[in-house]
C-alpha cells in the first residue's frame, strides 16, 4: 500500500493518511481495466468525496501485460507525465484509456517504437495541461539508436528505471492480470470492471 513519492500522481484520490486503501492494477490496453477505470474515475471518486471524504485512498497501479507489446510504451509515457508533472498523471491515465483503441495491437503492428512514442508524447500535449509539451515528453521516452550491434548499451531510456519499480510491484504483490483490484491490501475478487455505481455503494457500505 505504500507509494514512493516520485509516483505521487499514482494516488489518485484520497491522502495517504486515509483509514483505507482502493488498488487498482489496471493495464492500458485492456478493455476491462478501461470499463473499471471509466466508472471509477466519473462516478466512484466523486462519490467517496463526497460521501467518506478522508477515509479511502484510491491508487493506481500500472500492470503490463506483455501479451500487449505496446503495454510497456504506453505505460512508459504515463510515467513520463508523471515525471514532468504529477497532477497530470491521472488526467492523461483518462486520455489513454479513452483512445486506447490507437494502441491495440493491429493498430500498432506496423509502427516503430518512435512513431508511438512520438503518438503518445503529442496524445499528452493534447490532453492534458499546457506544460506537458510533446518535445518535453518525448525526450524522456526516445532512445538515439546506433550504427552497429556492437555500440549499442541496453540501458533503456529516461523511465526505465520507474518502469521497472511498477513491474517488480505487481510480481511482488502475485498480480497476473489486469483488472485486479486490492482492499488494504488484499485482493478483492468480489470486485467486477462490470460494476454499477450502486454496486460500489453497496461495497463501501459494507466496509466503510
Amino acid at each position: 500500500m505504500s507509494l514512493p513519492p516520485q509516483f505521487s500522481g499514482h494516488r489518485i484520490s484520497g491522502k495517504a493518511d486515509a483509514k483505507h486503501t482502493l488498488e487498482l492494477y489496471l493495464d492500458y490496453v485492456c478493455p476491462f481495466s478501461a470499463k473499471i477505470w471509466k466508472q471509477v474515475y466519473e462516478n466512484v471518486l466523486p462519490f467517496l468525496e463526497k460521501e467518506y471524504s478522508g477515509q479511502v485512498q484510491v491508487i493506481f497501479r500500472n500492470q503490463i501485460q506483455p501479451w500487449h507489446p505496446s503495454s510497456t510504451l504506453v505505460v512508459e509515457a504515463a510515467l513520463a507525465v508523471e515525471q514532468i508533472d504529477p497532477a497530470q498523471f491521472a488526467p492523461y491515465s483518462n486520455a489513454l484509456f479513452v483512445n486506447q483503441k490507437s494502441y491495440f495491437d493491429e493498430a500498432v503492428v506496423d509502427k516503430t517504437r518512435t512513431e508511438q512514442y512520438k503518438s503518445l508524447s503529442a496524445l499528452a500535449a493534447n490532453t492534458t495541461h499546457s506544460s506537458l509539451r510533446e518535445d518535453k515528453v518525448l525526450s524522456l521516452l526516445q532512445i538515439n539508436p546506433v550504427s552497429t550491434a556492437s555500440e549499442a548499451t541496453n540501458h533503456g531510456n529516461k523511465i526505465t528505471n520507474d518502469l521497472k519499480y511498477h513491474i517488480k510491484l505487481g510480481r511482488q504483490t502475485g498480480i497476473h492480470v489486469s483488472p485486479t483490484v486490492l482492499w488494504d491490501g488484499i485482493v478483492e475478487n468480489s470486485i467486477s470492471s462490470g460494476w454499477t455505481l450502486d454496486q460500489w455503494k453497496e461495497f463501501f457500505a459494507s466496509k466503510l
